[in-house]
């Protein structure tokens, strides 16, 4: 197998792995039964919405994928940070140790953390290859 598949496969891989769990968490943020605000649902319609772009990017093997999983793996990684283990700073907070989430929350988001950093070092590998190869 080529580097180039490898690569294609990888970014493959990472994105339909980040868009099962992105509705995994939003259905475990329903199981907590804890009421969001507009501004943290439209964030989490925004994850959901580019988790699914990048995986129709990479099922394309689009130019723009390798891109796009370093933009969405990466955001991820922080928006999530930002989002639920910094403590409160505003509308588009969440903190679990505040709403003292149980073990299973924590685990998963810390995979979903995992991942995202996965997909973007995946993208990070992609674009680093040689133009000649990528656009081949």
């Amino acid at each position: 197998m080529t580097g180039e598949a490898m690569g294609d496969k990888r970014l493959l891989r990472w994105s339909g792995v980040l868009l099962g769990l992105v509705i995994v968490h939003d259905l475990d943020h329903v199981r907590q039964g804890r009421a969001v605000g507009q501004e943290l649902f439209g964030v989490g319609v925004v994850a959901l919405v580019s988790a699914l772009a990048m995986l129709v990017l990479a099922a394309r093997r689009h130019p723009l994928a390798p891109a796009a999983a370093v933009t969405v793996g990466f955001g991820n990684l922080i928006g999530l940070a930002l989002v639920h283990i910094v403590p409160d700073w505003g509308p588009f907070s969440d903190p679990y140790p505040a709403a003292h989430v149980d073990a299973g929350s924590w685990s998963q988001l810390a995979v979903m953390m995992g991942v995202g950093l996965m997909l973007g070092m995946a993208g990070v590998a992609a674009l680093r290859r040689p133009a000649s190869v990528r656009a081949g």
